[in-house]
């Protein structure tokens, strides 16, 4: 029996770190952060700001869990036509659901969006992350867009802390 005690005890001493590191992580992402630039590498091409250069957006991640994000593109015009106002969909993006943090990734599994594509087979969004003070980078991983269909990216999202 004491075999078994020390086994799950010296189980239990090595994993600590491992999950204080992810506490940690939690930790620091947590809060409500503001865009301050989105860019994404066409694999073997060019890299474009998919909304301008100025896109704005906000992401609020909270300690339960919750993820909230909405980005818009830069000088969007109020849409009075039914064409103006479903080309408005083609400059916005939100999504919502719970994320897990494991190491330097971030997964959300999305329970809604402003695009069906991240719902179904896409449900799980996984993004590398790394938070240097007030900065909150994000970063895919080798994708197809969304934005520009049939095309592979990998973008970087960089959010500044608001609180």
């Amino acid at each position: 029996m004491s075999r078994v005690a020390a086994l799950v005890l010296t189980a239990a001493i090595c994993l600590m770190p491992a999950f204080a590191r992810a506490q940690d992580a939690a930790k620091q992402v947590v809060g409500t952060w503001k865009l301050a630039s989105w860019v994404f590498q066409i694999i073997g091409g060019e890299s474009i700001e998919p909304y301008g250069p100025n896109p704005k957006g906000r992401i609020v991640l909270t300690p339960e869990g919750d993820w909230i994000v909405i980005i818009t593109g830069a000088n969007r015009k109020a849409g009075k036509t039914p064409e103006e106002k479903a080309a408005l969909l083609d400059t916005m993006l939100a999504y919502t659901g719970k994320y897990t943090i494991k190491d330097d990734q971030i997964t959300v599994r999305v329970e809604m969006s402003s695009n069906e594509v991240y719902v179904g087979p896409l449900q799980d969004q996984t993004r590398f992350f790394s938070v240097d003070r007030d900065k909150l980078t994000l970063r895919t991983p080798e994708i197809t867009s969304a934005v520009k269909p049939g095309q592979r990216i990998v973008g970087v999202l960089v959010w500044e802390r608001e609180r």
